[in-house]
């Protein structure tokens, strides 16, 4: 990856906005910006009035700017706020270019993922926290944010460093006393000394691995999808369990349009997990195009679904509700008797809930989550969620201190049979072969601590970004 150019990106949310973002990342940045930003100090790190003029284009900005190596990057950075309209953000970062050309600049868009990979390169993240950035843009429940969150704080890449330098300094004694094999009153480290760290160590990776969970498990979230006929009250009961406004609520049938989800916490007998609640579009047999993209979304949700709650109002009786071919047919599935304000005697038959005066509310969350409590998702404060790369490198890690173990055992067995003052010392069976098996398991560890990692590796962790990130 070439990072000797000036980087330009769109870095706000597709879509129209008060205000949009480029982001502006290399070592001639400020000389790019320099003759067309009018600003009191341009390398300055405050949040600054200026004026940007580009070709025909005047435009009131908003500045912040970074120097090397206080940055995101480690680079010479920049953020312009300005007008957010897409054509406009993108003209911006069209003339920026053509002007660095004339400057003697090179400048070109960023490619997906490069703002970090630049910080990943200069040291600023190490490449799980870098990994962790992109968790958190693609996280779509609070489990999964967490769990960003760890990977971002360098939870992983620490307890991987601790465990690469102590592993480091043994296979140092180790080959080291390869050097002297042939001088019997040299012993860098004994059989029994290498084993007890080995033990401890492959301990300590086996313990990490079973404290943690896969980050696929996170993304398998189950979900709860409302069904029902418009204006039954779906809307309205998400917003509920949620216990905020999450879904536009109206008296007019068919305000909802499209699938809304939302994480929903639930507590289980393990703890608080979560899971995945859905709104759908009302079940309507109109013909539009409109009416018939609709409820095929609404059946793609239905297919997923773990869990299917059919809205039925209390003032209408159980046989006069279209229910969608895929929801009749959903071997989990209850029928919320909705609305139940409205009559109470109704709402003694059945499992009634009344999202104006909450009653019921409770007792759907339980029922939620007996239901589904060994599916929900949960993620504890001392648990890392670990992605198949790095799940693979400590199992690896873990095969190859075992394979160490093995082959000192041998001596180990050997000293405890002549039971002599000097059983703790002695020569390493085939250190050679004990050497190997530590250097993958440190290559292992070092891989996720950030310290050495194939260039295959990074081109796959950030060609999964998003461009301006």
């Amino acid at each position: 990856m070439d990072t000797s150019a000036v980087i330009l990106a769109v870095a706000s949310p597709p879509g129209r906005s008060p205000r949009g973002i480029i982001r502006i990342s290399g070592p001639a940045t400020f000389d790019l910006l320099r003759p067309h930003l009018h600003a009191d100090a341009l390398g300055k790190r405050q949040m600054q009035a200026g004026r940007l003029r580009l070709r025909a284009l005047d435009l009131p900005v908003m500045l912040l700017a970074f120097s090397a190596p206080h940055s995101y990057t480690g680079e010479n950075s920049a953020e312009l706020q300005m007008p957010g309209n897409p054509d406009l953000l993108h003209r911006v970062i069209d003339a920026l270019i053509d002007s660095a050309g004339a400057l003697g600049i090179e400048a070109r868009r960023a490619e997906a993922g490069e703002f970090t990979a630049r910080a990943f390169f200069n040291g600023k993240l190490t490449l799980t926290q870098a990994e962790g950035v992109a968790a958190i843009i693609a996280a779509q429940s609070d489990a999964q944010l967490r769990a960003a969150g760890f990977l971002c704080s360098g939870r992983l890449g620490s307890f991987a460093h601790k465990l690469a330098d102590d592993l480091a300094n043994a296979l140092a004694l180790v080959e080291a006393g390869i050097d002297f094999t042939d001088a019997e009153d040299v012993v860098a480290i004994s059989p029994h000394d290498l084993h007890a760290r080995l033990v401890a160590l492959y301990d300590d990776v086996e313990a990490q691995l079973n404290r943690s969970i896969g980050m696929e498990q996170l993304e398998a979230i189950p979900w709860v999808v409302l069904t029902g006929r418009p204006n039954a009250g779906k809307s309205t009961l998400f917003n509920a369990l949620l216990t905020r406004p999450r879904a536009i609520v109206s008296h007019v049938p068919g305000t909802t349009r499209d699938v809304l989800t939302e994480p929903l916490t639930i507590d289980t007998p393990h703890g608080s997990a979560e899971v995945m609640l859905v709104d759908l579009a009302g079940a309507d047999a109109g013909e539009s195009l409109l009416n018939q993209q609709m409820q095929s979304a609404a059946h793609q949700a239905i297919d997923r679904a773990e869990l299917i709650l059919h809205c039925l109002p209390v003032d209408e009786p159980l046989a006069a509700s279209p229910r969608p071919l895929a929801a009749s047919r959903h071997n989990n599935k209850l029928v919320i008797r909705t609305k139940s304000d409205l009559d109470p005697r109704v709402a003694a038959c059945g499992f009634a809930v009344s999202a104006v005066t909450g009653a019921g509310l409770r007792e759907l969350r339980a029922l939620i989550a007996q239901r589904l409590a060994d599916r929900a998702v949960s993620l504890a404060a001392d648990v890392l969620a670990l992605s198949p790369r790095h799940e693979a490198a400590m199992r690896s890690a873990g095969q190859s201190l075992a394979e160490a173990i093995d082959l000192t055992e041998p001596s180990l067995r050997e000293r405890e049979r002549e039971k002599g003052v000097g059983s703790r010392f002695g020569h390493l069976p085939h250190p050679e072969l004990i050497a190997a098996a530590m250097r993958v398991a440190l290559d292992n560890l070092s891989e996720l601590a950030g310290d050495i990692t194939p260039d295959d590796v990074l081109g796959r962790i950030f060609s999964t970004f998003c461009v301006g990130k």
